[in-house]
């Protein structure tokens, strides 16, 4: 059974928290981004290199896993089925590809994080916890 959204006081649907934490990391993480680049007062083309270049290696992280595991994560949560530790573990290297191709040295330090298998043993029991609470 999945989770319906209760009204607001006026009648209103209320927005998923999810989506008001996504659309604050918008707005924030660009210029965090921004205030460590001048802060670390570093030169265009350096800038430039480290964006290319670890863009380049989240591509390959990205791509290595495939369409596959998306279409399996997704019936699993259709059927109402905790994805296995395997897809999990897929998932987020595949999000840690992603955060690599994202320009900026948090995004870089979030998606470098996100590929080491030892901090992705530790992430997939919350990660399957939580996805176990919205399912039920």
């Amino acid at each position: 059974m999945r989770h319906e959204a209760q009204p607001g006081p006026l009648g209103e649907p209320r927005v998923n928290p999810m989506v008001w934490v996504a659309a604050l990391l918008l707005l924030v993480v660009p210029w965090l981004e921004l205030w460590l680049m001048f802060r670390l007062d570093q030169a265009l083309p350096v800038v430039v290199l480290q964006a290319l270049g670890t863009a380049a290696v989240g591509w390959w992280f990205a791509r290595r896993e495939g369409l596959s595991l998306w279409t399996e994560l997704e019936s699993d949560i259709q059927n109402h089925r905790v994805p296995t530790e395997e897809a999990l573990d897929a998932m987020l290297t595949v999000l840690g590809g992603w955060a690599l191709i994202v320009p900026g040295w948090i995004a870089d330090v979030i998606g470098a994080t996100l590929l080491v298998p030892a901090v992705r043993r530790l992430l997939i029991p919350w990660v399957r916890a939580m996805i176990r609470d919205h399912l039920i």
